[in-house]
């Protein structure tokens, strides 16, 4: 709804495909593949490829994946960072262009940090030219639907997953919902600069626009997992820490200060995919105040794929707001940060986990 899509990366050709295929094969088996994909992009194996099949077509599967999404060349960089002695993985990466030391960089998690120089020559080596005014259309696009959630109890940041619907965090209205005050919550959006110049220039009313919710009750929710507020043990499948609320208004399919339908972001089961140092962006509202965004990079995953951890700042407010790949592509509801004495990083839940579970229970 409104999204323009950004540029892929190339596509490899017939042989090169066979070429990463066969080098796989010959360097890993299921249960090393398995585990390098779950620690290092965050994803389970099984869930993208046919597990009742021979390694052959599991490789196959995987690799037909990365292409539909352009990231195969990530692929590429992850072997040769889990097999840096393996000949065939090492001259297949040197065919395509991948540098082993920047690989290892990226992925070896025995690997220091990079000086800045290094640093900065890893992140050109992953980034790529965008269109300008493409990105600008779908950023701005992006905050049309993004809201300050305001409980009795609580304030937060939450977004449009349809054209009445908005996904926050469950922590975010609790107290409110427990107090049976939930009723009372508004969405307020257009809560940032560039609604204040569209109303300026009359075309949009003056100030947010306030949305109320259509009921006392959520649509739908998950209550967040004990080791989220310990830092111990994992959490369980349905301890998601979300809520759907359903506003009284279909401000989704409305008009925005450019004529534009405002639109929502899209509920997916498969995830975009995500690895190590990847940029993690978060638009969200701290302290309660006007949209922002801040920029960071994923450090890494929980242990079974069940929350992706960044260093993209984040305060109070912030809770409930959508994670974004560097491509725009929406990742995760953010939730919590370390709950150690000193923080090492914030968290999102995966979306496509939430997605799953919107599904099972009828409401996607």
């Amino acid at each position: 709804m409104g999204d323009t899509e950004l540029k892929p990366a190339p596509k490899l050709s017939g042989p090169q495909l066979e070429a990463v295929s066969e080098a796989i094969v010959d360097a890993f088996d299921i249960r090393e593949l398995t585990q390098a994909l779950r620690f290092k992009w965050g994803i389970t194996l099984g869930n993208y490829v046919d597990p009742h099949q021979g390694f052959y077509g599991i490789v196959g599967d995987l690799i037909e994946w990365t292409e539909r999404r352009g990231k195969t060349l990530e692929l590429v960089a992850l072997v040769c960072a889990e097999r840096p002695s393996n000949e065939t993985v090492q001259q297949v990466g040197r065919a395509l262009g991948i540098n082993n030391v920047d690989a290892r960089q990226k992925y070896d998690l025995t690997q220091k940090p990079p000086e800045k120089p290094a640093l900065e020559a890893l992140v050109a080596r992953q980034s790529r030219f965008v269109d300008y005014g493409r990105f600008l259309s779908r950023f701005r696009d992006l905050g049309h639907r993004i809201c300050r959630v305001e409980t009795p109890r609580m304030m937060g940041t939450g977004f449009l997953v349809g054209p009445d619907r908005v996904l926050t965090n469950f922590h975010v209205i609790e107290a409110a919902e427990t107090s049976n005050t939930l009723a009372q919550t508004v969405c307020r959006f257009d809560y940032h600069e560039d609604g204040d110049a569209a109303a300026a220039a009359g075309l949009m009313p003056p100030g947010p626009t306030v949305c109320r919710l259509a009921s006392g009750q959520p649509l739908a929710e998950s209550r967040y997992s004990e080791s989220d507020t310990s830092g111990e043990g994992e959490p369980k499948p349905d301890e998601l820490d979300y809520a759907m609320l359903q506003v009284a208004d279909r401000i989704g399919e409305q008009p925005t200060g450019g004529g534009d339908q405002r639109g929502w972001f899209s509920l997916q089961t498969e995830r975009p995919l995500l690895t190590l140092h990847d940029f993690a962006v978060v638009p969200q509202h701290p302290q309660g105040r006007r949209l922002e965004v801040a920029w960071g990079t994923v450090l890494n995953f929980s242990s079974l794929g069940t929350r992706v951890r960044y260093d993209t700042s984040t305060s109070a407010g912030s809770s409930g707001a959508p994670c974004l790949t560097v491509d725009l592509e929406i990742f995760g509801l953010h939730h919590a940060r370390d709950p150690s004495t000193h923080p090492r990083f914030n968290q999102a839940i995966p979306l496509d986990l939430i997605a799953a579970d919107l599904k099972a229970k009828s409401i996607l």
